[in-house]
């Protein structure tokens, strides 16, 4: 079980492996195809129009189908979609909108499918260490992009290398996971007597499966809770991996690598405090807080912290313009965004754990409908961004800290 959770965990490191790529080569790319902010905007964005599209038929299929095959269908599609983008940048803009397209497609249905093996592989008892250890590897994702990217792209031909570089990792991560878990029953959950009798008496019925309860999802204010935590993580979150780079880049003055390297650091604080984030949710549990009330301390603690964080970045930055800044400035700046990202890793014990908490059966589907909202967040965050800085004259406080 524990194996193919850390196989889980690699899938998502490949996921924002195939999300900071665009973030650090769209540097690069923009000065060799002479794109306006608006166009980096839609560029960032187009991933998140295929990302909402597959939010809910993600969670269908994988209730449906199982969420080991869907998985595996979504890293094909989105790896296929990275090792065409080069070409597709050099045919059209169009194209390489379609490309990012197809990535996001691809990785929508990735939450859902492994929302849904772990809500039937897991035991409750230990769904926060597992669901921490598999969504966790977002963050090594972003934080090994960051890392890796920018060499790749001085050293090895260019910007087009890490698209297919990134590309091929996701057909040997495929080709791993069809060989040892697709088909691995052990690692599915084992059927109670209660649940076998339960099983054959409806079958010998004739009764039908039950229809998926969407009216109660949305009658339900625990659900609705969900859905606007998971739409405000999604705003920030994507919105900062997206611009980062660039934002150093341009607001303090350094290169592309030094921009890149920087970046790192607020991951690092995520990935260091993600280790610590479930085994205190445990501990609070077992001290006899609420399942629920862990939720909300949890999630309370990642968006206040954040919150506070990036107002006061936004500050520095709209009083200090880019001729002014110093090592001080940078400094400043760079420590509120790594506490920001290191609060941002409760988010791991608190809104990720809701669906199962609330419906492990229907955990797939309800994260497809949520995830729907979110990846909408994130096409307005990735886009509005440039847009808003286009209009603002230039301001990155306004254009992505304030919003």
């Amino acid at each position: 079980r524990w194996s193919m959770v850390f196989a889980l965990f690699c899938a998502f490191v490949l996921c924002n492996l195939d999300k900071v790529n665009m973030s650090v080569a769209i540097v690069p790319m923009a000065e060799s195809f002479g794109w306006t902010s608006v166009e980096k905007g839609l560029v960032q964005s187009a991933f998140f129009w295929g990302y909402a599209f597959t939010q809910v038929p993600g969670g269908w299929l994988a209730a449906k189908y199982g969420g080991k095959l869907v998985l595996f269908a979504g890293v094909m599609l989105w790896s296929f979609g990275t090792l065409i983008a080069p070409a597709c940048a050099n045919f059209s803009f169009t194209a390489l909108l379609v490309s990012r397209f197809l990535v996001g497609l691809g990785e929508g249905v990735a939450p859902s499918a492994a929302t849904g093996v772990l809500a039937k592989g897991v035991p409750g008892s230990q769904r926060s260490k597992a669901v921490t250890a598999t969504f966790g590897g977002l963050d090594v994702g972003s934080l090994s992009g960051l890392i890796i990217a920018p060499p790749i792209i001085l050293f090895l031909g260019g910007w087009p290398a890490v698209f297919y570089l990134f590309g091929v990792l996701g057909f040997i991560w495929g080709a791993w996971w069809a060989v040892g878990y697709m088909n691995d029953k052990s690692t599915d959950a084992r059927e109670t007597a209660e649940e076998k009798e339960a099983r054959e008496a409806k079958e010998a019925s004739g009764a039908k499966a039950d229809p998926i309860p969407f009216g109660k999802f949305f009658k339900n204010g625990s659900f609705w809770a969900l859905m606007a935590a998971h739409f405000t993580w999604n705003y920030f979150s994507y919105g900062l991996l997206a611009w980062l780079p660039s934002f150093l880049s341009s607001a303090l003055n350094v290169t592309l690598t030094k921009s890149s390297f920087l970046s790192i650091l607020p991951y690092l604080a995520t990935v260091a405090v993600t280790t610590i984030v479930a085994p205190t949710a445990d501990s609070w549990e077992k001290n006899g807080m609420t399942r629920t009330n862990v939720r909300k301390l949890s999630q309370t603690l990642c968006f206040g912290g954040g919150a506070i964080c990036l107002a006061l970045v936004g500050l520095v930055v709209n009083s200090t313009p880019p001729e002014a800044v110093t090592q001080t400035t940078v400094i400043t700046v760079m420590s509120l965004l790594t506490v920001c990202f290191g609060m941002g890793a409760w988010v791991r014990t608190g809104l990720f754990c809701g669906h199962q908490d609330m419906s492990p059966k229907y955990a797939s589907i309800m994260l497809g409908i949520t995830n729907t909202a979110a990846a909408i967040a994130s096409t307005l965050s990735t886009f509005f961004t440039g847009y808003f800085f286009s209009i603002s004259g230039g301001s990155w406080g306004w254009s992505l800290f304030f919003p």
